[in-house]
Order: C-alpha cells, then structure tokens, then sequence
C-alpha cells in the first residue's frame, strides 16, 4: 500500500483523496450557499413592499413643500452598486437627503426623517427663527438666527423691528454664511444685551477685519478691535461711564459722536 503525507501526517492515498473531495464539496456548497443567501437578499431588497413611494411634509407652515419633495425624491433615485434601490426602506439614504436639505434649505435647522409602513417618508423639519437682520444696503437685509447664520432674505420693515449686523465690506452671497463664528456672535449678543444696564441701546453693529462698531439712536458710536476681550471692554466703559467727570455732564451719550475703545484700558471720546 502506497502512504502519502499530508506534511504533517502520513495517510492512506485514498483518505487523503476524500479529504481532499470533501474539501472541494465544502467550498462548493459555501459559494452556492453565498450566491443563494446574495440573491435572496436583492430579491427581497427589491419586493415592492419595502419600496418608499410617497415623500410628505407634516408641517402645515412649511413653504416650498414641493420643491423639498423633489430634492429628496432626487437622493431616492438609483441604486446602490447597481443593485440595490435607493428607495428601500431599510436602506435609504438617511444622512444624504438631510445633508443635502440643510444644504439647499439654509432655514431649516434641523430635520427628522421617518419611514411609515415603508411605503411613506416623513420630513419633519425645525425652521430657523429670524433674531436679527444682515444688511448688504439700505434695501437689501436678510434674517439672522441666534447663532449668526444668515439664513432668508428679509421682507421691508418700516421702523426698527429687528437688530441690525452689517458689514463694512458686503457678503455678496449671504444666504448660507455666519455674520461671524457662532461663539462670537453669541458673545456679541450677550454684550449688546448688557449695555441696556448703562443705558445703552444701540440699533445696529458694523464689523470689519480689525473692529466693530456700535452705532447709537443719537447717532454715536462704540468702537473696540475684534480681538479684545468683550468683557474688558465692557468693564472699561462702565468704569468711564460712571466716573464722576463723565457723570457731572448731563446726557453725554447724547452729545457724543464716538467712544474709542480701541486702545488698551483707555477711552477716547469726541462731541458732534
């Protein structure tokens, strides 16, 4: 009788044979077994009960319910790997279709997405709540949320409805962009809020590259570099607002055309 090895074991040719047959039988049932589980799966990927057919809005004060349908039904088409639809319920494109409706709707802040019964997709979305306006010109102003993005474009408003923020040098696409980053705007709203406690009511703010200015109802204005600490800044003008030369002149802020902040624990001011 012939003996083979193995490399390890020495067999019989004809175990090693069969070894070898039940091997070949192994791999080839795992391939059917994994072509069969493959096409069972896109089979049932497939089957119309798990197809999304309808996009809806629940939001009766949403505009452009239309046009948001359209743009998610657009994420919707295709497949995935050729294979796949899109419109599976159990795999659709969640995180696309958001990034691409706060892409396209900069005044949603956020949106929720909700399969019912598999057939229909749910859009629940937040809308940003205007907080101030951006103004390019005197005719041309957009809505601010309270985190700064520039977000619609705003109707025409006669009088003071809303605080305004401009810039020295125009956005010349604003919707969709920060006046500022989100921390700063947050800081410059809780500053603007504070003034009120020195009797300050400013209408507007203007920034450039190196400073801000904050321009009053009697036509003044406060001025202080971008860079400097809002805090000092405020602590420095309430320490000269209130010092007895500054309060010994009746209505200052009246009268004055400018407070320079700009210069380190100084205040620089100049009458009309």
């Amino acid at each position: 009788m012939k003996i083979v090895s193995s490399g390890r074991v020495l067999n019989s040719s004809e175990f090693y044979k069969r070894k070898q047959r039940r091997k070949r039988a192994k791999i080839v049932l795992l391939s059917i077994g994994a072509v069969l589980f493959i096409s069972l799966f896109i089979y049932l990927s497939r089957l119309g009960r798990f197809q999304i057919t309808e996009a809806v809005v629940p939001n009766e004060e949403v505009l452009d319910k239309s046009k948001i349908i359209s743009t998610v039904k657009q994420s919707l088409s295709g497949y995935y790997l050729w294979i796949i639809p899109k419109t599976n319920s159990l795999f659709y494109p969640r995180r696309e279709i958001k990034e691409t409706l706060l892409t396209e709707f900069p005044r949603f802040k956020s949106i929720s997405l909700d399969v019912d019964s598999f057939h229909t997709l749910s859009i629940n979305v937040l809308e940003r709540i205007p907080f101030a306006m951006y103004c390019k010109d005197a005719s041309t102003c957009y809505f601010l949320d309270e985190d700064g993005l520039i977000f619609v474009s705003a109707p025409s408003f006669s009088g003071t409805v809303y605080f305004l923020y401009t810039t020295k040098d125009p956005i010349t696409n604003p919707i969709g962009e920060r006046f500022v980053s989100v921390e700063d705007f947050r800081n410059l709203s809780e500053f603007i809020e504070t003034l009120a406690t020195l009797s300050i009511y400013p209408k507007e703010l203007e920034t450039s590259k190196d400073e801000y200015r904050l321009l009053l109802p009697t036509g003044g204005e406060i001025l202080w570099r971008r860079e400097s600490d809002l805090n000092l800044v405020y602590g420095n003008l309430e320490a000269f607002l209130f010092s007895d030369s500054i309060r010994s002149q009746e209505g200052f802020l009246n009268r004055v055309s400018h407070l320079d902040l700009r210069t380190k624990n100084k205040v620089f001011y100049k009458f009309k």
